[in-house]
């Protein structure tokens, strides 16, 4: 199995806002505007069949890598190369098991959870070498499910001053002193949705299967 390490930050098509990356994922989620962006196949099939065939190739040696900016379905700042996983916390060498996938790998070392997911279905399809997703983060429609509330904060009305108990599930809470719609501003939003940051993640490509070949192969 060779190992591709990706640290991948897009801007939001809609706000320019930073959008990371954090895994091969279909939907990604824009913490500026709120926008879900999808992400197409194609953006990520170039992606894996270049790395993959750089390492391939032996052009990319393991704890080489580079990075890049690509303009083409996104403005992307990318930073790419070839690296076991580790754990990020004690740098103790992770040798995760392909085959156990999904599941959560403990580093011996300190005993952090590293999530080992399959690459998704379709992206799969596409890439039939692309196996395993060591580490990174969902995003977006990908989570699975609906956020969990935050712990219920007091805030004052602007209008009448009566405490509102939020919980961060809306962004405009109507006051149950007054009627009138309180929006909540930047400061507390992000405090109950903190902004995602850019987190290291690997993808496992089997040697066995063979690389598709590009258009321009």
């Amino acid at each position: 199995m060779l190992y591709g390490v990706f640290e991948v930050n897009i801007k939001c098509p809609k706000c320019d806002g930073p959008v990371p990356l954090n895994g091969p994922w279909e939907v990604a989620h824009c913490d500026r505007c709120q926008a879900d962006v999808d992400i197409p196949h194609d953006y990520w099939l170039d992606i894996f069949r270049d790395t993959d065939g750089e390492m391939r190739s032996g052009e990319t040696g393991e704890g080489e890598g580079a990075n890049s900016q690509i303009f083409g379905t996104f403005h992307t700042t990318m930073m790419y190369g070839r690296m076991k996983p580790y754990c990020p916390e004690c740098k103790t060498e992770l040798p995760v098991d392909p085959a156990k996938a999904p599941y959560v790998h403990k580093c011996p070392g300190c005993g952090r959870d590293m999530p080992v997911v399959p690459v998704p279905a379709g992206l799969k399809e596409a890439y039939p070498p692309a196996a395993i997703v060591v580490g990174g983060s969902l995003q977006g429609k990908e989570e699975g499910g609906e956020e969990a509330p935050a712990e219920p904060i007091a805030f004052s009305c602007i209008k009448c001053g009566g405490a509102l108990m939020v919980d961060g599930t809306e962004r405009v809470v109507p006051c149950e002193f007054c009627g009138v719609k309180v929006y909540l501003p930047d400061d507390l939003w992000l405090r109950m949705h903190p902004a995602k940051v850019k987190e290291r993640w690997r993808i496992g490509f089997d040697e066995k299967v063979e690389r598709p070949k590009g258009e321009d192969e």
